[in-house]
């Protein structure tokens, strides 16, 4: 009797087993379904204000977000933020970013264009608005979780605009999205956290 309950413990265990593997396959596969679908706004609107030579990182922003979908909850919360945030940073003029061109200044002159703050700056703020948002949306426990959800969606969605930008500028760009945004979520997680006097 005891063998039989073994073995039908083990069978009902590896049921299981692949009943859970075909369900996250099923999510995966829809994950890349809505991934790809996704990624042909984002190409339209990379190759209108980039130019062609952003689709080479579209792939970036298919991994990232058939991730976030196949995961979902404040991962996908955030993501879907942090989407919004970079598809405002594919559009925010050049002219914002490269604060350090002068009138008449030429790329060969080795001087000009070559600073990251105007970039850091646009990317800074885009980063607090997203957690600003956050803040207001998500759930207290779950506020950190969408955070890192939404630095994955800002930069994926982001990336292809790096392509027309130097190292400097792209990486300024990217970088002052997460850290503009990570920034703001940890002082509110910790502003909420703090206990409150009583009185």
């Amino acid at each position: 009797m005891s063998a039989l309950g073994t073995d039908g413990s083990s069978a009902m265990e590896r049921a299981r087993q692949a009943a859970r593997r075909a369900y996250e396959v099923a999510r995966l596969r829809r994950g890349l379904v809505r991934a790809l679908l996704v990624a042909v706004v984002l190409a339209t609107l990379a190759v209108t204000t980039t130019g062609s030579s952003a689709l080479a990182l579209l792939p970036v922003f298919v991994l990232a977000w058939t991730s976030l979908e196949w995961r979902g909850g404040p991962l996908l919360h955030g993501g879907r933020a942090g989407a919004v945030g970079g598809v405002v940073a594919m559009i925010v003029p050049m002219s914002m970013m490269e604060t350090c061109c002068r009138a008449g200044c030429a790329m060969t002159a080795g001087t000009c264009c070559k600073m990251a703050g105007g970039c850091l700056a646009v990317g800074a703020l885009l980063g607090l608005a997203v957690a600003a948002w956050l803040a207001r949306t998500s759930r207290e426990q779950d506020r950190l979780r969408a955070a890192a959800g939404a630095a994955i969606g800002l930069v994926a969605t982001a990336c292809p605009r790096c392509t027309e930008m130097m190292l400097g500028e792209g990486l300024g760009l990217l970088g002052g999205l997460v850290a503009g945004m990570m920034a703001a979520t940890l002082v509110t997680v910790v502003v909420q956290r703090r206990p409150r006097a009583t009185t």
